[in-house]
């Protein structure tokens, strides 16, 4: 009686989430392996598994020689979204979510992982926390700033708005008082912040953040059929094309992380300093 298994407790749903994990991407689950975990008697271990199986039947079967329950190719999951991230992360010891902080198969893994381990682009904690109260208090800001542009250091004041990932990094997208108008300032190159309390209406509304646009992706029309389908099948378009709604603001970006030029063959063009 108190072994059953309550799965409208949080424990128990995150026993059973494990149960399902395990199985879809290891193929097999044992009563140590929830006993391990989470601490639990092996009697309990067994109701969780049983639960779970009138939950989902036909997920696994029991082996009674290996003494373990082996998932079925037809299993479905029921309580998680299968993620190859998280499994690796889970299974095989390392960060497959932050390619940041990755590791390869040098280190850990078991050698059958390799993660390309970017360099760290982030500000300081100060200029984030600066940063963020101007976007959301609607602040006048001195920054201090590396452009790329100028190639100088130098201070100028910013009208912060929103704050957008490339998928690389952070940047703030603010109306620059010195050029006139709305830019992207890359985080990490801002070096100091000056505090704040100045509060400062933008001079005209952001017209390129307000606005979203739908890019439609195809495939080269130089391909093969073949080919074709193969770029189709990677980039998981429906019916040839795939469609991606950004931030007018924000297409640049989009474009550089796809590799796709203009409509005329220009590079993506944005204002970035």
């Amino acid at each position: 009686m108190g072994n059953k298994t309550n799965d409208r407790t949080w424990a128990a749903q995150e026993r059973l989430r494990f149960i399902e994990t395990c199985a879809w991407w290891k193929g097999v689950v044992q009563r140590q392996d929830l006993g391990g975990l989470f601490g639990i008697s092996m009697a309990q271990a067994s109701s969780d598994l049983q639960r779970y199986l009138e939950m989902n039947p036909g997920a696994f079967v029991y082996n009674l020689r290996q003494k373990r329950y082996e998932a079925t190719a037809e299993m479905k999951c029921l309580l998680t979204r299968p993620r190859l991230d998280e499994a690796v992360t889970r299974f095989l010891g390392g960060d497959a979510r932050n390619t940041w902080t990755g590791w390869n198969d040098e280190s850990e893994g078991g050698g059958c992982v390799a993660i390309l381990k970017m360099p760290v682009r982030e500000a300081g904690a100060v200029v984030e926390r600066r940063i963020f109260l101007a976007v959301i208090n609607g602040l006048r800001i001195k920054v201090r700033y590396a452009s790329v542009n100028s190639g100088r250091e130098e201070w100028r004041w910013l009208r912060p708005h929103a704050l957008g990932h490339n998928g690389a990094r952070w940047h703030v997208r603010a109306w620059c008082e010195k050029n006139g108008d709305f830019r992207d300032f890359t985080l990490s190159r801002i070096a100091e912040v000056e505090w704040s309390r100045e509060a400062a209406e933008l001079p005209e509304p952001d017209k390129d953040w307000e606005q979203w646009v739908t890019l439609r992706v195809q495939p080269h029309q130089a391909l093969n059929e073949e080919q074709r389908k193969a770029v189709e099948r990677d980039f998981a378009m429906r019916n040839g094309v795939l469609k991606l709604k950004v931030r007018k603001a924000m297409e640049g970006y989009l474009r550089d992380r796809l590799g796709l030029a203009m409509a005329d063959g220009r590079l993506p063009a944005r204002l970035l300093e």
